[in-house]
């Protein structure tokens, strides 16, 4: 029965009436346009899930059928075929097929039926790109085509008649046996994907079941459609730059061990003042050194354990069982020790780096991958707050500290931007003569709401948060600007003093920085000091002896901070030219309280007098105190007892006052 033609032509009208084969054309809509008599005819049908149609028409609306035939109108695929049986059990096939931008060509075909290969069948099996091959009940080959021969590597004489099994004995306990099994005991059709190891070979493959008994299997190679997907999990699941698993590969783990209900424990890991190299050395060395780091923990961790890159110096080691806080220190241990030797890159001086490392576990620490990632986040930041050389497990009272630490890092940002940080002045003394022989600028910041925040709180965050340099960028300009003014209102012959990181102070960049704004202000080099803080990171690159150098010529004086508590080796006083240094508070307190302390006292003052060094003390409170160093060699000093921090009014009252002696009062 032919119903509405609409918009089909006389051809096409034609054609479909003399189609033997159930045939119709079919719209955008599904509404069909076009149907000869053997379509309507056609008997009850059963599909792949057992279902039962009383007619096509209903198959064809079945919702996976309309779901191919959307992908068909998009153009995602060219044709769609879909096998099932009749009442009778008769295998059939169909087949769609695009006509033009408006209709679809719907036929009924009969299966191949394998057995014996019908004579006329044997050009279409052999001339197809499908390999094919069928077997009978007992599965011994009947036939098979050219593409198979090649695919299997064997001629047909050499499988026809023989057994699938005994000649492809690999096959047997694999997804092969499984999926003909199921096709030849349940009489469905099958379709899978399988590799055989013999010949290192992917095949997509299509079983389906003979009327007679036996199978016909069509099949193709998909190593090529495997290599691409392999290519594109590689490229969406790894870092491009070291090859290890990516933030996203390492998440979707994570994510299957908790459904599985896997315990395990995560290290967090991030490199410390890596903005340094990157600022030192280029990017370009920075990414060689991400990737050595990564080489190295790939080399010493064993291969259970995953070790991702999340990005930046960011580094995630999962360790796929719980640990107790013992194991979970000895294996922080383990990470960190492998950062104990420096690392070489070519045509570079030897890099010394180290990680900050914070640890969460699952269940203990939460059921959800973010949750566990903020918490190894959070006791990683405790980590560096304290600069721990080991790992820090997550403890919920860390929140509050980081919730502060967050909250400092954004208002920090802001009062940078807008120049609201204050500078003080302390005045560093010659004790020998009450004589002022310098100002050292210090930061304070006093914020509306967390009140006062002392610089050992906000110092370090500016440092891990790349707000260092930009913060001292504007103490230099403001402090010099006012420090030029009182050199011509006080006659000021004195030093300035600026604490430097160490960070800057190996940045090319921020050298040459100093250096311009300093004669900008038109200020004598010799009235510049820079104070360091001694540390191994400072003094065992080449750029910071080149620094030194290039100050020394300029004439701006250099003091070693806080001496005694940070890197102490003795060798760099006399290998590196420094001016001056400053003996932390800590071996000050010690006097008259610690024989030890003060013999340590004593032995660094004659020290730096050997080496004709200045040494000044630093947190002098007493009278006792400044006599006791001046007896022992230590003429200069800085502390309570002469003067506290003065701001910058206080410092302009002063000089009002003693600006014709300059000496501090009796």
């Amino acid at each position: 029965m032919i119903k509405n033609f609409g918009v089909m032509t006389m051809d096409e009208q034609n054609l479909i009436k003399l189609l033997r084969l159930p045939a119709a054309i079919v719209d955008e809509s599904g509404a069909i346009q076009l149907a000869n008599p053997s379509w309507d005819q056609f008997e009850p049908m059963v599909d792949h899930a057992g279902k039962e149609y009383s007619e096509l028409n209903k198959l064809i609306r079945a919702p996976h059928i309309k779901k191919e035939c959307q992908k068909i109108w998009r153009g995602k695929n060219e044709g769609y075929e879909y096998y099932f049986r009749t009442i009778t059990r008769d295998h059939c096939q169909l087949s769609v097929t695009k006509c033009n931008d408006k209709h679809m060509l719907f036929q009924i075909l009969p299966a191949v039926d394998s057995g014996v290969v019908a004579e006329n069948a044997v050009d279409v099996l052999e001339s197809m790109n499908d390999a094919f091959f069928s077997l009978d009940e007992k599965w011994c080959f009947t036939y098979v085509n050219h593409e198979a021969e090649k695919l299997l590597m064997k001629s047909r004489e050499e499988m026809i008649g023989k057994n699938l099994w005994l000649l492809f004995p690999e096959a047997w306990g694999s997804g092969f046996e499984e999926h003909y099994f199921k096709t030849m005991h349940d009489q469905i059709p099958t379709q899978f994907e399988e590799f055989y190891e013999p010949i290192q070979s992917w095949f997509d493959v299509h079983a389906y079941p003979n009327r007679q008994g036996g199978l016909s299997v069509y099949f193709r190679n998909i190593n090529k459609q495997k290599d691409m997907e392999k290519s594109l999990w590689q490229s969406a699941n790894s870092d491009h730059l070291t090859g290890l698993p990516n933030r996203r590969y390492s998440y979707e783990l994570m994510k299957d061990y908790i459904e599985k209900n896997h315990p395990f424990t995560i290290y967090f890991l991030d490199l410390d003042q890596f903005k340094i190299i990157n600022d030192l050395y280029g990017h370009d060395v920075g990414d060689k050194l991400i990737q050595k780091i990564g080489r190295r923990l790939e080399k010493n961790l064993p291969n259970d354990i995953t070790i991702s890159r999340l990005g930046g110096d960011e580094y995630l080691i999962l360790v796929p069982k719980l640990l107790n806080e013992s194991d979970v220190n000895d294996f922080g241990n383990r990470v960190i020790g492998m950062f104990g030797q420096a690392f070489v890159l070519q045509d570079r001086p030897e890099i010394h780096i180290e990680p900050s490392v914070g640890v969460s576990q699952y269940p203990k620490d939460g059921n959800l991958v973010d949750t566990l990632i903020d918490k190894a986040d959070i006791a990683m930041y405790e980590a560096k707050k304290k600069q721990s050389a080991k790992a820090v497990m997550y403890d919920p009272v860390m929140h509050e500290s980081v919730s502060r630490d967050m909250i400092i890092q954004q208002e920090l940002k802001k009062v940078i931007e807008r120049g609201e940080l204050q500078f003080v002045y302390q005045p560093q003394i010659d004790a020998t003569k009450n004589w002022i022989t310098g100002v050292e600028v210090l930061t304070r910041w006093t914020h509306p709401v967390l009140g006062p925040v002392s610089p050992a709180e906000f110092i370090p965050i500016a440092e891990t948060s790349g707000m260092m340099e930009k913060l001292t960028r504007h103490q230099l300009d403001w402090c010099l600007k006012k420090f030029t003014e009182w050199r011509k209102r006080f006659s000021f012959t004195g030093v300035i003093a600026f604490n430097i990181s160490s960070g800057l102070f190996r940045n090319k960049n921020f050298i040459a920085y100093l250096e311009q704004v300093i004669r900008d202000h038109h200020i004598p080099f010799n009235q510049i000091e820079l104070e360091i803080t001694e540390n191994i990171q400072l003094f065992s690159h080449r750029e910071s002896v080149q620094t030194l150098e290039r100050l020394r010529e300029l004439g701006i004086r250099v003091a070693i901070d806080d001496f005694g508590t940070g890197y102490s080796t003795l060798s760099y006083l006399n290998q590196f030219p420094v001016d001056k240094i400053k003996v932390d508070k800590h071996f000050t307190d010690q006097i008259h309280h610690d024989a030890k302390g003060e013999a340590i006292l004593v032995s660094i003052i004659k020290l730096a007098n050997s080496l004709d060094l200045d040494v000044l003390a630093e947190g002098v409170e007493t009278l006792s105190q400044s006599e006791y160093l001046q007896r022992n060699g230590c003429d200069y000093m800085q502390g309570y007892y002469y003067f506290k921090p003065m701001t910058l009014e206080e410092c302009e009252q002063f000089y009002y006052e003693k600006v014709l002696k300059q000496r501090v009062p009796e």
